[in-house]
């Protein structure tokens, strides 16, 4: 039978692009592209996952597509594993060698599994919830996104404050992106250890009843609440060895402040594709390995400091009564709230800026990598 359209990327997030997905954006197909690492290898290969890519997005429908074709554009085949339908036999197995592979399998990590490079102990780990709903414009739409720093898991101020946020945000088609997200510093700790994933699905559908300001109609919800976990803090180590490089989420790279991994996954692309550049231009074994660990270096100095100020973040949030403090007395200083605002969302300047970010700058420097 013919293959079926590959299934679109499900992102269990919010799935905004924020500050650390602008350069590798710039460098990946929209202006004139760095050279492709793929472009380079002896045998360049664009491989991916079944029914995963590259068919668009639910929240960003041109962003798939795009980055495949750049890649095509600069000499890699991209092969793509469609969806099957159902009474369809598995295919026989086909083997790729490469000299190089970066895995970027999302969360799941199954490649990084399988040669033993499992979670660290002691990282954060999230849980984000999300659904869709529509809302008819009105006088009163403004089309911005919104942070709700309050998570209950019940009626407000008379249940568990979770650390956490909620976010609503509008997408181009006129559906809302809501959702939620929590987080613990370990996997065994926190109010929130022990929910199962169906309860995360709940706890969304009363948290949409109740957003502060604008309760949202069940009657216009599109879709089911869906949940996932965000392993965060660079939880997977190593990130490089032996050929295999891990990206993005299947590295943990998602920011324990936000659950943001976006960007991250996007700024470890670049970096890993121009570590694999560096390496395909050396002559030696040692040469090309030296340019390869690049890669992890690259990661440390551009997230390292800042993943390790969230680990700190989330073992405060995590006890309640700090959280019912920050929430108290911290929600109504505008001053205050944009240093937590510009720190939280990582939208800092590296460079220059304003006092907030001068401190920013001092406290991402003086934490050790992550």
């Amino acid at each position: 039978p013919a293959p079926a359209t590959p299934a679109p990327v499900t992102r269990v997030s919010g799935a905004a692009l924020r500050a650390p997905a602008a350069p590798a954006r710039v460098t990946s197909g929209t202006t004139p592209p760095v050279p492709s690492a793929t472009s380079h290898a002896p045998t360049p290969i664009a491989a991916a996952p079944a029914g995963a890519s590259p068919a668009p997005s639910d929240d960003m429908p041109e962003w798939d597509p795009a980055a495949g074709a750049s890649s095509g554009r600069h000499g890699a085949p991209v092969l793509s594993a469609p969806a099957l339908p159902a009474p369809s036999p598995t295919p026989a197995p086909r083997r790729l060698r490469a000299g190089i592979v970066l895995a970027a399998d999302g969360a799941s990590a199954r490649l990084a599994l399988a040669v033993g490079r499992v979670r660290r102990p002691g990282r954060p780990l999230g849980v984000a919830a999300r659904t869709y709903f529509t809302e008819p414009a009105g006088p009163d739409h403004v089309p911005y996104m919104e942070s709700h720093l309050e998570v209950w898991d019940g009626p407000p101020g008379r249940s568990t404050l979770l650390p956490g946020y909620g976010w609503v945000f509008p997408l181009a088609d006129g559906r809302l992106n809501v959702g939620l997200g929590t987080v613990r510093s370990t996997s065994t700790s926190g109010p929130a250890s022990t929910r199962p994933a169906a309860n995360y699905r709940q706890l969304l559908t009363s948290w949409t009843a109740n957003v502060p300001g604008r309760p949202l109609d069940p009657a216009n919800q599109v879709s089911a609440p869906a949940s996932a976990a965000l392993p965060m803090g660079a939880d997977r180590r190593p990130v490089y060895a032996d050929g295999l490089a891990l990206l993005g989420d299947a590295a943990g790279l998602v920011s324990p402040f936000n659950g943001e991994g976006i960007g991250y996954a996007m700024a470890s692309g670049r970096l890993a594709a121009q570590a694999v550049v560096a390496s395909v231009a050396c002559h030696t074994r040692a040469g090309k390995e030296q340019a390869l660990n690049d890669y992890p270096r690259g990661l440390a100095a551009e997230m390292g400091g800042y993943f390790t100020l969230g680990r700190v973040f989330v073992n405060l949030i995590e006890n309640p009564a700090v959280m019912r403090v920050c929430t108290r007395y911290g929600l109504g200083r505008p001053t205050l709230m944009r240093f937590t605002m510009r720190l939280l969302s990582g939208l800092y300047e590296p460079r220059g800026g304003d006092w907030i970010d001068h401190i920013v700058q001092g406290l991402v420097r003086l934490a050790p990598a992550a």
